[in-house]
């Protein structure tokens, strides 16, 4: 769980120009003080990275400048032993360190890791499999500020479909979620609204102003969902809708991972479902699509109803199907990193950061299935409003739009040879559109959103 004591940032910034970066909008140029990032994550439009950070008041969106696609493959992560001591603890100067989190820039695959050393923070790049480590400059960097406007207490922070979504919030009952959209801008006030979160294991109500302490982003059947875990192991998976306006949203428990505290959460699809992975009292345990899905809510089986997933021991509760709930790891962890579809980044207790496959990458189409498929095309392009699609083919077909990190973005069913998407709501940058018609041939095009 993301939760330290920290001090604010102490800023001396300059006025700049606009930044090239179109994630942000009027940046300043100048400082910021290391003591004490509470929490990071990386934003990207598929072209641009910015790394944000976050301290007791304030979420910070930075200019890292690290765009470089072909960086890809010399910076995988295969096994790296010993991590913290021998990869980042020499850069830092020698203090012992203790990992916060770990991040992946989508573009490039460097791995950021945010970590702290007595009160003292560190945010370290990593590339080339460990080859070389960094600590990024906080001095005279090009930034955007975004203040929270009441006491901020960061728990987590995701990003996806072009907005940041961030919780705050602690044991006074004081928990708060907003979305800010991008491109940030400098000197934006974050408005917020509080999060009431049924919590069975706290006197079976919903708790006023709970905070939501672990989350990631998704979209779960054409819905853009939070999902996560709280204190105690309540989880849920929310419409992002009924974040908008003001007031209390209404959280509801939708499954428990029964007792202890979750570290972190990352969203995966892959075998053609959707996916949770939680790191819990570290260890690694997989959540299945209709936990995620809004199913709970719809079959009954929410708030004092909810399914309890482990014992509290830590073992999946016997009689659970492994699509639903399973461990996932063969070892302990303290920090995990989403790297694509069917890969993790982790850290494992022992020290060393590897990767950790989660499912069988897909078996290449044959060249007959491909060619099938392969008269795709796609117009406007770039596109503002509306993407159009020709097929070429007549039988009906899945689309899928996905963001060049492998996210998926947008689901639809086309049932004739030309189809039309909605781009509007897009965030700027490429994307790559899959199409799957039902004898299983498959195309693919690049296309951009202006």
């Amino acid at each position: 769980m993301k939760k330290t004591l920290f001090t604010c940032f102490m800023l001396g910034a300059v006025l700049a120009g606009r930044a090239a970066n179109p994630l942000l909008k009027s940046p300043v140029k100048g400082d910021l003080k290391n003591d004490r990032i509470a929490a990071m994550a990386l934003a990207s439009n598929g072209t641009h990275v910015a790394l944000l950070l976050a301290d007791k008041t304030s979420l910070y969106a930075l200019d890292i400048n690290d765009t470089i696609a072909a960086e890809k493959v010399p910076n995988a992560i295969t096994s790296i032993p010993d991590f913290v001591n021998s990869k980042l603890k020499p850069v830092a100067g020698g203090v012992s360190l203790t990992v916060i989190d770990i991040e992946v820039n989508p573009i490039s695959k460097a791995v950021y890791v945010l970590a702290e050393a007595s009160g003292t923070s560190y945010v370290f790049k990593v590339r080339n499999n460990g080859a070389n480590v960094t600590l990024v400059d906080l001095k005279n960097i090009t930034y955007s500020k975004l203040a929270w406007g009441s006491t901020f207490t960061v728990n987590d922070m995701t990003y996806g479909n072009g907005n940041l979504y961030a919780s705050s919030g602690g044991f006074s009952l004081d928990g708060a979620v907003a979305t800010i959209a991008s491109p940030f801008t400098n000197g934006a006030a974050v408005t917020q609204k509080a999060t009431s979160m049924f919590k069975s294991n706290w006197g079976g109500a919903y708790s006023t102003k709970a905070p939501l302490e672990t989350m990631t982003y998704g979209m779960v059947k054409s819905k853009h969902r939070l999902m996560g875990v709280t204190t105690c192991a309540p989880g849920f998976s929310m419409d992002v809708a009924g974040l908008s306006g003001s007031g209390t949203v209404q959280v509801t428990e939708d499954f428990n991972v029964q007792f202890g505290m979750s570290t972190k959460v990352v969203f995966q699809r892959h075998d053609g479902k959707d996916w949770l992975f939680d790191l819990h009292d570290n260890k690694l345990y997989r959540l299945g699509e209709t936990l995620l899905d809004g199913t709970p809510v719809t079959a009954g089986k929410y708030n004092s109803d909810a399914l309890e997933l482990r014992e509290t021991s830590g073992t999946p509760k016997a009689g659970i199907p492994a699509d639903v709930f399973k461990e996932a790891g063969t070892t302990t962890y303290t920090s995990i990193a989403y790297w694509d579809e069917f890969r993790l980044v982790v850290l494992e207790t022992g020290g060393t950061l590897k990767m950790l496959q989660t499912a069988t990458k897909a078996t290449p189409l044959s060249v007959e299935k491909v060619h099938a498929a392969t008269a795709l095309r796609v117009y406007p392009n770039p596109a503002q409003q509306t993407l159009n699609i020709d097929l070429n083919n007549t039988g009906a077909s899945t689309l899928q739009v996905f963001s060049m990190d492998g996210r998926l973005v947008h689901t639809a069913q086309a049932n004739t040879p030309a189809a039309t998407i909605d781009v509007s709501g897009f965030a700027k940058g490429q994307y790559v559109l899959k199409a799957w018609s039902e004898d299983g041939a498959a195309a693919e095009q690049i296309f951009s959103v202006q």
